[in-house]
């Protein structure tokens, strides 16, 4: 039988406006996770203006997915406001011009350029050890998200500029300063459903135009010494160095698709992305194990067995890959704590998929956690278990399509591998040398939606071991 979107249930709202005014954007994707609970895994809600078909079934959500980009394209709203914070690459491209921008972007995230890349990453990784050790000396409460985002900054500028900012030894005034301005402006304004900022400039609104400004500054000064550099080493023309070099080039080879406008774009993807959601996941993952004493005694026993001659950090790329139950933490921290839960499309043809039939045009929101916390997927879904992803764990039910925070389909994120790297670089780190005390109260940290899904500010207390 198939399904017509507005046959759907859904939560009952006010006449002409829905539940416009019910919706809560920085707890929205709780919000799908209650309302899926009684409607079910796909459901209707009406915002008025649209009546988005939401989906918390992973088949479906993976189908969707594998459909992009000729059935789906992310919604034409997000694309827009993107557009005004002067992003326009990989993230929000579409069709072949997508295709063009992904071969670069997955080219300079890929294994070969991470192995060439570790020494760097180990030099920031050493750095923030630094940062850990003065805050283990003092015992004082610690922001140790403050310095997470920091050391992601650092790596992702290095690997895709080759530029060390060096964000971790400075104070005020740097990139994440301006950065964590633009994602929740962003967020607020994807979900509002009138476009107020183009009527009333709010202070939020001045921040983020400074903030935007600031970020597109930056960026030019990048372009500009990347050209010089090309300039003044012709050869790297043929084997580019970073990301950014490997843009500049395509440019020269089709300014259609790469103009000084998508080249700022994909350049300001990659530091907001890469900048904001490896961060975030190390931090959500600090907060998960401080609840469980016996996962980190485990974790330990790995980090001492493979670490014996470390002198603290993983300082061989090949070591990562024994790094097995610490890997299983960080999925069972991403199924628990996706950073982007929710995604928005928008249908560009009429497609069936499943028991339903949707149309041009149609909005579908689909939300990642509801699935990846449900009993039908993984057994004890509620119960934050590590070892579920280790092979022969013994969990009866474990559908690992059902928890894909990284995306699937053809539009799979290409920064996975080096999210995961760098994960695996502090997490080792941290945990090999230091006891990590929570200071904040665990049930004080709280799930904030602002495009990604971020926690409130927590502190740590660091002994050394």
């Amino acid at each position: 039988m198939v399904n017509e979107i507005k046959d759907l249930k859904g939560p009952k709202g006010l006449p002409i406006v829905g539940n416009m005014f019910s919706l809560k954007l920085n707890e929205l994707h709780k919000q799908i996770e209650n309302w899926a609970d009684v409607y079910g895994d796909v459901f209707l809600l009406d915002t008025g203006l649209f009546k988005h078909m939401v989906v918390t079934r992973p088949s479906l959500i993976n189908k969707i997915s594998t459909e992009r980009p000729d059935y789906f394209s992310r919604g034409k709203k997000l694309n827009d406001v993107l557009r005004e914070g002067g992003v326009h690459g990989v993230f929000n491209a579409e069709g072949d011009e997508w295709r063009k921008h992904r071969v670069l972007i997955a080219k300079g995230l890929d294994v070969k350029h991470q192995q060439s890349f570790y020494p760097n990453l180990v030099d920031k990784v050493n750095r923030l050890k630094r940062k850990f050790d003065a805050a283990a000396e003092t015992g004082e409460p610690y922001d140790i998200q403050k310095d997470l985002f920091r050391f992601t900054v650092d790596v992702t500028t290095d690997l895709a500029f080759g530029y060390d900012v060096n964000t971790l030894e400075q104070e005020g005034g740097v990139i994440q300063d301006h950065m964590e301005k633009i994602f929740p402006t962003i967020f607020k304004r994807i979900n509002a459903p009138i476009p107020w900022h183009k009527l009333i400039r709010s202070k939020s609104d001045r921040e983020f135009d400074l903030a935007v400004q600031e970020m597109n500054k930056l960026v030019r000064k990048f372009i500009q010494e990347g050209r010089e550099k090309l300039k003044n080493n012709p050869q790297l023309k043929e084997n580019p160095s970073n990301i950014l070099e490997s843009i500049l080039v395509a440019a020269e080879e089709d300014e259609e698709v790469f103009t000084d406008e998508t080249i700022r774009g994909n350049l300001l993807t990659l530091l907001m992305a890469g900048e904001d959601t490896t961060a975030l996941t190390i931090s959500w993952m600090i907060v998960l194990l401080a609840g469980r004493p016996d996962i980190v005694d485990q974790l330990r026993i790995e980090l001492d067995n493979i670490m014996l001659n470390s002198q603290g950090i993983i300082s061989e790329y090949k070591l990562n890959s024994e790094l097995k139950y610490l890997e299983g933490c960080a999925y069972e921290s991403l199924r628990f704590k996706p950073i982007a839960p929710i995604v928005l499309h928008t249908a560009l043809q009429d497609i069936q998929l499943e028991e339903f039939e949707i149309k041009k045009d149609q909005v579908v929101l689909t939300q990642y956690r509801h699935g990846a916390l449900s009993e039908k997927y993984f057994s004890d879904a509620k119960e934050f278990n590590p070892r579920r992803w280790l092979k022969g764990s013994g969990c009866p039910v474990h559908n690992s399509d059902a928890s894909t925070p990284f995306g699937s389909g053809p539009r799979f994120c290409p920064g996975k591998n080096l999210a995961i790297l760098e994960i695996k670089a502090v997490i080792s780190m941290l945990y090999k040398n230091y006891y990590v005390e929570m200071i904040t109260p665990f049930n004080e940290i709280e799930e904030v939606m602002a495009f990604t899904m971020m926690n409130t500010p927590y502190k740590v207390k660091l002994s050394k071991r």
